[in-house]
């Protein structure tokens, strides 16, 4: 999810600046990272393999959130009449693109094809977590254009350079599930490079911690919600490429966290959105409104089985990835898309932005 957002007019809010309130942010949006945690709990004691972890990640967190983005796109009838072509155009050339490697070249072409679509979806996790840095600080107001700046750059230093540190050794950026190893291409960085890059990222989480004590101590309002947000974000992607050293795990803890927001966020727009009299007809939206959230829930979860299981029946059948990657990249463009407020500018109306 990436937020873009119109200029407005600098305002100031009570603090602490919460985008829903303080128990609902802190319980999907920053403490929602301990969540994961429990999966790595589970592989590190031995009580779950990689491939467990993999599969519980998937039906719990990633396909539900995965398919909240076509509650908001192809299955809106508003939003399927003003850019369903586009979709479609989308959707055609995903099939070509990850189709066709994976029938005419599964050994040659397609493991590019598919380490490009891993390192879209790191982006991918990155550049929402910048959507809720700038719903934060639309929310405190008053924040100066350079500080903004910088911490839009130091989100992103603090989630790359990580993964960065990861490229020392081939063998932590190797996915082993069931007795296959998949590697997943990138530089292998030498010695002095990687810890020189460990060593930037030590200083600027440091050098954000100093400055939040100085905004503090000079009594800066609302600096508790971005600052919560900020923290999160270097806890789990510091755990997962600093230390967890199974890349299937550590998948799962960034991505796990990014679909807890992602769910947290979205039920908090569609319930505005049902409750809202003047918003188009949503059939599934108008579940939630309706006391229907169960049937909503249950789809939810349905969509997940059905989209895992050609990959678990035919584990070593590569078109059997196809119907997984295929909703994985769509998605990745899709939400790309439907979270530009510029775009979509009754997004920040569900979202009590105004």
């Amino acid at each position: 999810m990436t937020v873009t957002t119109t200029a407005a007019p600098a305002r100031a809010l009570p603090a602490p600046a919460w985008i829903v309130s303080g128990r609902y942010d802190t319980l999907f949006f920053t403490a929602s990272v301990l969540v994961p945690l429990l999966l790595w709990a589970g592989f590190s004691v031995g009580l779950l393999t990689g491939v467990t972890v993999y599969a519980a990640f998937q039906l719990l967190f990633n396909m539900p959130h995965n398919f909240q983005t076509w509650t908001m796109s192809v299955l809106d009838p508003t939003d399927r009449k003003k850019h369903g072509r586009r979709y479609l155009v989308a959707a055609l050339v995903t099939l070509a693109v990850l189709g066709l490697p994976m029938a005419f070249s599964p050994d040659g072409v397609y493991p590019w094809v598919r380490d490009a679509l891993i390192y879209w979806g790191y982006y991918h996790l990155v550049r929402q977590h910048y959507g809720f840095l700038r719903l934060y600080e639309r929310k405190m107001g008053n924040v100066p254009a350079g500080e903004s700046r910088f911490y839009a750059r130091f989100l992103d230093a603090i989630c790359y350079l990580p993964l960065l540190v990861r490229f020392r050794d081939p063998e932590l950026m190797t996915i082993h599930a069931g007795g296959i190893e998949v590697w997943i291409r990138h530089p292998v960085l030498p010695d002095p490079v990687w810890m020189g890059v460990l060593g930037v990222w030590v200083a600027l989480v440091l050098g954000a911690l100093g400055h939040h004590a100085v905004l503090w101590k000079r009594g800066r309002r609302g600096l508790g919600p971005r600052a919560m947000l900020l923290g999160s974000v270097v806890f789990a992607f510091g755990l997962a490429n600093l230390v967890i050293e199974e890349i299937i795990v550590s998948v799962a803890v960034v991505t796990a966290y990014h679909n807890l927001q992602y769910l947290g966020l979205t039920w908090f727009h569609n319930r505005n959105r049902a409750r809202d009299p003047e918003a188009p007809l949503n059939a599934l939206v108008a579940w939630l409104g309706s006391g229907k959230a169960w049937l909503y829930l249950g789809l939810t979860m349905f969509y997940g089985v059905v989209i895992m299981a050609p990959r678990a029946a035919f584990r070593d059948v590569r078109v059997a990835e196809l119907p997984l990657a295929f909703v994985v990249a769509m998605h990745y463009y899709v939400d790309s898309r439907m979270w530009r407020f510029p775009l979509y500018p009754e997004r920040g109306k569900w979202l009590k932005l105004r």
